[in-house]
């Protein structure tokens, strides 16, 4: 097998892949390696433009604009970071030789696109991506530090403990290890997926399958952007896109009917989803786009491009309207990565579509898209340039291991059931949570805070953001993210967490479970609390969900009991219900369960439940505890709808189900635990209940690990 050797070795050639490689010294060496040839990226696709603070007072605009098209998804330190970035980032690229518009005098032209409160758009006609990443190109050229791979396809990472040693390529069917220090994941997107797509065919995601075959942590897989407007064609292939700015600058939007019917420069989804209205009330393939107003002087001027390709399918665009149609555009998920770009792999960093580092929350607003690849890209190079790498025991070893176990052909797969799990796992009910929850919660901090958190005052004289990671130490059933989560924002509402995994995910040591982001005082003060109720209830998922497997393959359900900790009843019970178990009832109100002690009271069984029928309503079962094979006669004679079998053997149970015949349900109890289970498997009832559920599970290892400030 061929082995290369380099200090950076940087997978994708597109405006991000550049961007980093020029901030790195002249001593480093980078290779840079594309799928196909370095024109092909999509970065030299974007049209519109590209955002900039262009002065102070537009901050709060700016911020404000990017989370609302977001749906308050983005991560606000990732948006802060990338917009008081921006100047600079412009500053740049003008070095670099990026021409943007500008007036008579000079002045930067700025326009405006969907979603935008104001113009402050900067771009090159309707080619600013070309503009941008062909200077970069031009510029990364020049440096003799910087080589090239063309049509080489990265097939898999070179890694062992968590560290990235480098990755193994193809190129003419030959496989080659690339050693380095670092690797930067800059691959962009995965319209190569979708059969209507404004991206390279190219681009299918490979990184994130790999990732997922590593456990590198994603972030929401599932966000992926939809642009409203590409011009329609039954021609097959990558569809053109129609620039937001057209729109922007004014151009509407029509049905059949030639009627307006959705606001232009609505958010990229929710014009979407107006546009495919359209197109089903019409039962047209198309909507149609009125760019003549604009006049053919602005068109010309500012459009040249579309108006070609326009031309070239058969349109003029300056004299008629143009059919146009949705397609799959952009990736707002991704690998997920710190303020930095780091992945959750020592050594091993991703930039541009394929990274999610928060900042398009659910939805990207328009012309964000360069700005933040550039932005994050440096950060990426400028962190990594701080670190001692650390080098491999047997790299060669290492990457012939990993060519034996190679499989790429699954690589698609891998990642659209990514795509489509869009798990939204269990969660605990909002209104639970803001009646019940959030009491016991803050009553739960007052143990630990009683007047202050003297420990983190006395090293924390005021507010400095950072972030701090959720590690699993061992396998188990994750359960309680939402409670976790609410603790923190009880402390500070501003506190941010991302989650990798969700409520029900079965997890395994050294896993990242989530990432935490806020004032360090609040992560200080919350932290225990936090993983109190956390390793508690995932401690309780877990022992739940090993005890269901024992009954897989029958019809029986697996119940709790009332025999939880005081006042974490509310948690408990979810936590079981999380793992895979049932809830007997929550309190005394749910249900009637005449034990021995009430049925001594009342007389008798058949007193019992007669004294029940008459004072409950008919909507509540009733339920009797027996422990013999009289009890259980006298409870069907009386009508009972549960038969609670309590500390029989199996055989008695047999009988007694046998007996009972479907009259009623029958439920076993009596010390029944993981160990014992599998025994009262043959008797036959519909339900097992388990206190050990609840009172006999050990916590999930879970710990809050590199606090850093950000």
């Amino acid at each position: 097998m061929k082995t290369i050797h380099t200090d950076i070795v940087i997978v994708g050639t597109g405006c991000s892949g550049l961007f980093a490689a020029l901030h790195a010294p002249k001593e480093k060496k980078i290779l840079m390696l594309t799928k196909t040839t370095l024109e092909e990226s999509d970065s030299f696709l974007a049209q519109g433009g590209i955002c900039v603070l262009k002065d102070p007072d537009d901050y709060e605009s700016f911020f404000r604009d990017t989370i609302k098209a977001g749906h308050y998804e983005n991560r606000r330190q990732s948006v802060e970071i990338m917009i008081k970035s921006s100047p600079e980032i412009i500053a740049e690229l003008e070095d670099y030789g990026v021409r943007f518009a500008k007036d008579e005098l000079g002045n930067p032209i700025y326009t405006k696109e969907g979603c935008h409160s104001q113009p402050r758009i900067l771009f090159h006609e309707d080619i600013t991506g070309k503009e941008i990443t062909s200077c970069l190109l031009e510029q990364a050229k020049k440096c003799s530090n910087v080589s090239w791979m063309e049509n080489t396809t990265m097939v898999d990472i070179i890694e062992e403990d968590n560290i990235c040693y480098g990755i193994l390529a193809q190129r003419d069917k030959e496989t080659i290890a690339i050693e380095s220090d670092f690797t930067i994941f800059a691959t962009g997107g995965i319209g190569g997926l979708f059969s209507n797509s404004t991206n390279y065919p190219h681009l299918t995601g490979d990184a994130l399958a790999i990732s997922l075959r590593h456990r590198i942590a994603l972030e929401h897989p599932d966000y992926i952007q939809i642009h409203p407007t590409t011009l329609y064609s039954t021609k097959k292939g990558r569809r053109f896109l129609i620039s937001e700015s057209v729109r922007g600058e004014g151009a509407k939007l029509y049905g059949k009917n030639g009627k307006r019917f959705a606001d232009e420069v609505l958010p990229r989804d929710l014009l979407t989803k107006e546009i495919y209205k359209q197109m089903k009330k019409d039962e047209m393939p198309y909507v149609w786009l009125d760019m003549t107003m604009l006049g053919k002087e602005q068109i010309l001027s500012h459009f040249p491009h579309i108006y070609q390709h326009c031309l070239d399918e058969g349109y003029d665009c300056t004299k008629e309207w143009i059919p146009v149609v949705p397609a799959q555009h952009y990736f707002m998920g991704g690998i997920h990565v710190n303020a930095a770009s780091k992945t959750t792999m020592d050594q091993l960093y991703a930039v541009g579509e394929t990274a999610c580092n928060g900042v398009h929350g659910a939805n990207r607003l328009a012309s964000n898209s360069l700005l933040e690849s550039l932005v994050f890209s440096k950060r990426a190079m400028h962190d990594l340039l701080a670190l001692k790498p650390k080098k491999a025991k047997d790299f060669l070893a290492l990457a012939d291991e990993t060519a034996k176990k190679l499989e790429t052909s699954t690589y698609k797969e891998i990642v659209w059931d990514a795509i489509r799990k869009r798990k939204e796992g269990k969660k605990m009910n909002s209104i639970t949570m803001s009646m019940n929850v959030d009491t016991l919660i803050l009553q739960a901090l007052r143990e630990d805070v009683t007047s202050e958190d003297i420990t983190t005052n006395a090293i924390m004289k005021g507010y400095q953001s950072g972030s701090v990671q959720l590690i699993c130490k061992e396998n188990g059933v994750i359960a309680g993210l939402p409670v976790f989560e609410r603790v923190f924002h009880l402390v500070d509402p501003k506190t941010e967490v991302t989650f990798f995994f969700h409520d029900g995910d079965r997890v395994q040591k050294g896993d990242l479970v989530a990432e935490i982001y806020g004032d360090i005082r609040a992560l200080l003060t919350g932290e225990r609390t936090a993983l109190n109720y956390l390793q508690r209830m995932s401690g309780i998922a877990t022992y739940t969900a090993q005890t269901v497997k024992l009954l897989e393959g029958t019809n029986i359900r697996l119940l709790d009991t009332r025999k939880t900790t005081p006042n974490m009843r509310v948690f408990e019970k979810y936590a079981v219900k999380v793992g895979g178990g049932y809830n007997h009832r929550y309190n005394l109100s749910d249900g009637i369960l005449l034990k021995d002690n009430h049925i001594a009271a009342a007389g008798g069984i058949t007193n019992a439940i007669q004294m029940a029928k008459e004072y409950a309503s008919f909507v509540r079962k009733i339920e009797v505890e027996v422990e013999n094979m009289e009890m259980v006669k006298e409870a069907v004679e009386a009508g009972a709808d549960i038969i609670m079998l309590d500390n029989m053997n199996v055989e008695q149970m047999k009988e007694a189900v046998d007996y009972i015949a479907g009259r009623a349900l029958t439920e076993c109890s009596g010390n029944v635990t993981r160990e014992n289970i599998a025994q009262y498997i043959q008797s036959g009832v519909d339900y097992i209940s388990s206190g050990a559920l609840t009172h006999s599970a050990k916590i999930l290892d879970l710990s809050l690990k590199n606090l850093k400030a950000v």
